[in-house]
């Protein structure tokens, strides 16, 4: 059995998807009208965290990300294998003492950078590894999606987006940040800026740039909550060529120092195909020891960019 923890509409999409795949369920949520989500859909319910956790194998931590460490200190007490949805934290302080623990009790540690179970990203990943775009020089990432248009009918200034502490733009696009040190390598902050537009009301930074050094190649990065129509895309360029991914086109275009096209490829399926695909990648870590797509070693690493990137544009912490 898998326990969710916490039943809001990424809870319940990963209670969804590990019911797809053939796994029992028990979710965690102090709403009565969340629990009921997931008892509609066929799972079990309970309003006791520890209740949840003692009954399953392992666990999803989707609880809204300031109790994302209580969660995972609690689970990883319990014996239990865990995938946390993104951010792992707002926090580092801790968090290798944690991993060094899970890895010793051979307990698996994954967390939801679901962009890395994206056709296209896994295809430019193996293009990178396998050395065919040369030496990475420079890459480019950009997120610019209007958060009104997210979830329709809530107030995006009451969810976690809105809370300057543990919200805003580049904690909830921490994707991109992965997404560029899973392409280019770990990263150094070099220059981080964030924005209060005020052009939806929030308190947090609807805005931000940042600039990185993964060790010789540099990458920049734009993330908002403002922009209309969407982008979200990214752009690789080595000695050898250049990619570029369409993520919401699920479309890999590679093209050699001439310009010509080397491949050309859309990708079937959609943002929630990808999730199942996040979950299936868990439920084979935990079963068959298979890697996860994002260990939480890997994440902390990620998390420690943030936070330095968060800490140079003078965010709270």
């Amino acid at each position: 059995m898998i326990a969710v923890l916490g039943l809001g509409s990424i809870g319940l999409r990963h209670a969804g998807n590990a019911l797809a795949l053939g796994q029992a369920v028990i979710g965690f949520d102090p709403s009565p009208e969340r629990r009921a989500l997931l008892a509609d859909k066929g799972g079990t319910v309970t309003a006791d965290r520890g209740q949840a956790i003692a009954a399953a194998r392992a666990v999803v931590v989707a609880s809204p990300s300031e109790h994302h460490m209580d969660d995972l200190r609690a689970c990883l007490a319990a014996g239990r294998h865990v995938l946390v949805e993104k951010p792992l934290a707002h926090r580092v302080d801790g968090l290798a003492v944690l991993m060094a623990e899970a890895e010793q009790a051979g307990l698996v540690v994954a967390v939801a950078m679901m962009l890395r179970l994206h056709p296209a990203v896994r295809r430019a990943a193996e293009i990178l590894s396998l050395g065919q775009l040369g030496k990475p020089l420079w890459g480019r990432f950009l997120a610019a999606l209007y958060l009104p248009e997210w979830r329709p009918g809530q107030d995006w200034t009451q969810g976690y987006a809105n809370d300057p502490k543990t919200g805003g733009a580049l904690f909830d696009y921490v994707h991109e940040i992965d997404l560029a040190c899973h392409l280019l390598g770990p990263a150094h902050v070099l220059a981080s800026v964030a924005t209060h537009t005020g052009s939806i009301g929030l308190a947090a930074e609807d805005m931000a740039d940042l600039v990185l050094d993964h060790g010789g190649a540099r990458s920049s990065i734009h993330v908002d909550y403002v922009t209309r129509p969407r982008h979200r895309y990214g752009e690789v360029a080595g000695t050898l060529g250049a990619l570029r991914l369409d993520l919401d086109g699920r479309r890999l275009t590679w093209r050699d120092t001439s310009g010509a096209v080397v491949e050309d490829v859309t990708y079937p399926g959609s943002y929630a195909d990808d999730y199942v695909a996040e979950m299936a990648a868990f439920v084979a870590a935990i079963d068959r020891a298979e890697p996860p797509p994002c260990s939480g070693a890997q994440a902390l690493e990620v998390l420690e960019t943030l936070i330095s990137a968060r800490t140079l544009a003078g965010l709270p912490s």
